[in-house]
């Protein structure tokens, strides 16, 4: 009888009670969650937009690079008294121009140098020559001019002390260094493959 009675109680109980929910009230975004380039950070925190889907990323959505042991510099000699370059250095600077064509974010700046002969004030404008000369050749196969810095440095950065004819010759130079190149990005492995048809 006792058990009759709970189980009663226990009925009319439950019998009070609405088995539907009410309705959650909707959240407000307040910031952009989306995700434009597929790379697993949010627009709100993506630091780098169209990050390659290959790449590994950083926290911030950009591309981690890799370190590359290959020179991205030119060097230009040239003759006594002389701003001409010579044909043999055009390979060099097509591929230069083709490089600073492919990454945009890099500069090149020529340092134009001289040996010690001659006035300061003329191996001063002869180094600015020299570097135009090198700067212009570059511009000629394509390279943008507004990220083609030159320096002129003269006589005042000599390689080796200029006592003899060998050593002025290496002084009487241009040299290019890249600057804002971090590398090849660093690629995710994945097992996917895409299969050609």
């Amino acid at each position: 009888m006792k058990h009759v009675l709970l189980f009663s109680s226990i009925l009319l109980a439950l019998g009070g009670c609405s088995l539907s929910a009410d309705t959650p009230p909707l959240a407000e975004q307040r910031s952009n969650l989306l995700d434009d380039d597929s790379d697993g950070v949010i627009n709100a925190r993506d630091l780098c937009d169209d990050t390659p889907l290959t790449a590994v990323i950083d926290n911030d959505g950009c591309p981690t690079y890799l370190l590359l042991e290959s020179d991205n510099s030119i060097r230009v000699q040239f003759a006594n008294n002389s701003a001409i370059v010579e044909p043999a250095y055009r390979e060099a600077l097509d591929k230069m121009a083709q490089f600073l064509k492919l990454y945009p974010e890099t500069s090149l700046e020529l340092q134009g140098h001289t040996s010690s002969p001659g006035s300061e004030d003329y191996n001063q404008d002869l180094s600015v020559r020299r570097a135009e000369a090198v700067k212009s050749i570059l511009i000629e196969q394509g390279a943008p001019e507004a990220r083609v810095n030159i320096v002129g440095l003269g006589e005042g950065a000599l390689m080796l002390p200029d006592n003899t004819e060998t050593t002025q010759l290496v002084n009487r130079r241009v040299v290019g260094r890249v600057k804002g190149f971090k590398g090849e990005f660093k690629e995710a492995w994945t097992i996917f493959t895409q299969r050609n048809q």
